[in-house]
């Protein structure tokens, strides 16, 4: 469909131009030139010049009055296309805009993706974003129009902080509009349009940065779930190396190991950190046993069971219950505590155990001093 400066700029040369045109050829045009036929034959040969003259006068006024509806009905028709047009293509934007922030979850891309998708609802208005993650922090600016701004960045930043602040769309003096996106807590920000857009295109531009608000929030989220889950695991890990004896950094190391064999395995980025954690809490079902039966071989062979059933309890860590349920099972069948063989043992849960047993041999114990990396290998192949 041709754009509607176009349409209104041509005659008879766009679809749109033709099609008014025959409505108004045989709405208009050809009733007119009916009477015209008719008056001719029946009406004008009894009749004298003056009468003449009035009929032919009246026809050629009816003739101007439909050649001007032709044009206004050419002008409106214009006029709705263009913005159905420019409806359709916000629309769209907004729609990709959505897909795009769905998968975002880092602040930097929800910016450049918000910046890019504002240059698309703005049809050649440059946007400028300000944002900053924190409360303590000062707005800074970005997007394709930023440097339009740097002389008057203050000015950006105060209006921008009262459009946060009220929650609305706010007007400055020198012609710019801030409409804010996010909070206080996720971090909060801003995007400055010109102020001579029309309603429907600063409606889309609302949308759009409350898309953005809710990706910022989410990645705050995300963010904070990271961050509960490494201090969290941190201190237990911490605990679990002080309530079992010769253990000291046992944890960290059979992590360290398994995330060196999980890249080598080429583990996707959900699965290595699933066994990350895995890794770290594979022996949190210790803490269930009192030190002094951690050396009753029932009592040990219990703990990958209380330390699934742990976990399965807390829904941000219930994925790692079968890893660590399993971490002591061996392809051949040997292991406990179910006796699990082949496949049926997780790979994560495989991964650790070799980890395990590599950390186990490398360390002092009573009956001698640990192996070399040559002997654990050794040992590994032949097991």
């Amino acid at each position: 469909m041709p754009r509607a400066s176009e349409s209104r700029g041509s005659i008879f040369s766009q679809r749109l131009d033709r099609a008014v045109f025959a409505s108004y050829f045989l709405g208009g045009v050809l009733p007119v030139g009916g009477l015209g036929w008719v008056i001719h034959y029946y009406v004008l040969p009894g009749a004298d010049t003056l009468a003449t003259a009035a009929w032919i006068a009246g026809l050629l006024c009816m003739g101007l009055l439909s050649l001007s509806v032709y044009f206004v009905l050419r002008n409106v028709t214009g006029r709705a296309l263009a913005r159905m047009d420019a409806d359709n293509r916000r629309l769209n934007v907004l729609l990709q805009a959505s897909s795009d922030l769905a998968a975002e979850s880092h602040s930097d891309g929800v910016l450049e993706k918000v910046a890019a998708h504002a240059s698309g609802i703005l049809d050649g208005s440059l946007p400028v974003l300000l944002y900053a993650d924190r409360a303590d922090k000062e707005l800074e600016l970005s997007g394709p129009g930023a440097a339009l701004l740097e002389e008057h960045v203050d000015e950006a930043r105060r209006v921008a902080e009262d459009a946060i602040a009220s929650g609305q769309s706010t007007p400055s003096a020198s012609g710019m509009l801030a409409v804010p996106f996010g909070s206080e807590g996720a971090g909060r920000g801003a995007v400055l349009v010109p102020p001579t857009i029309d309603h429907e295109t600063l409606d889309a531009v609302a949308t759009l940065s409350c898309m953005a608000g809710t990706a910022v929030d989410r990645g705050d989220l995300a963010d904070a779930q990271r961050n509960f889950f490494a201090h969290v695991t941190d201190l237990l890990v911490t605990a679990l190396d002080s309530h079992v004896v010769g253990r000291d950094g046992h944890a960290t190391a059979v992590a360290r190991l398994s995330n060196s064999l999980g890249r080598a395995l080429h583990l996707d980025a959900t699965r290595l950190e699933r066994l990350h954690f895995a890794s770290l809490l594979h022996d949190i079902g210790m803490l269930k046993i009192p030190p002094e039966h951690h050396q009753e071989a029932r009592a040990f062979r219990a703990h990958p069971l209380f330390g699934a059933r742990m976990l399965a309890g807390i829904r941000l860590w219930e994925p790692l219950a079968p890893i660590v349920q399993c971490h002591h099972e061996w392809i051949d069948g040997s292991g406990y505590p179910e006796g699990r063989m082949g496949d049926s043992i997780p790979l994560e849960a495989r991964v650790i155990a070799v980890a395990d047993a590599m950390d186990a041999m490398r360390r002092e114990s009573p009956t001698g001093p640990g192996k070399s990396l040559p002997e654990i290998v050794e040992e590994l192949e032949a097991g």
